[in-house]
């Protein structure tokens, strides 16, 4: 018989792979990703140059005069009108086996 996972020495081999080899490894990542995170929080921030131009202002003119456009605009439209569910007609029970139909069988040609 092969020995169960909830064998005493399966887990305790489970328990030393777990310390010596698997532990070792991840925190050696965890140190790696950590300078990584520290070196990147180092760097300055990169700043944005903003041109201050006519553009920007003449922009927001457009969008406010747009905005009082839709304002005063009329809906022509007439509302949907609600979902109907259609009638349907159930004319008894079909089964679903089909059988074929009993008889010379039209497609052999016998000489």
């Amino acid at each position: 018989m092969g020995k169960s996972s909830r064998a005493s020495t399966i887990k305790a081999n489970n328990r030393r792979l777990k310390a010596n080899v698997f532990g070792p490894v991840e925190a050696a990542r965890a140190a790696r990703l950590h300078a990584k995170l520290a070196e990147v929080i180092a760097q300055p921030k990169p700043v944005k140059e903003v041109e201050m131009d006519d553009e920007p202002a003449e922009a927001a003119k457009e969008a406010e005069t747009v905005e009082d456009e839709s304002a005063t605009m009329e809906v022509d439209e007439k509302p949907a009108a609600p979902y109907k569910e259609k009638e349907r007609k159930r004319r008894g029970k079909k089964s679903n086996i089909v059988f074929r139909k009993k008889g010379p069988k039209t497609n052999s040609k016998k000489k």
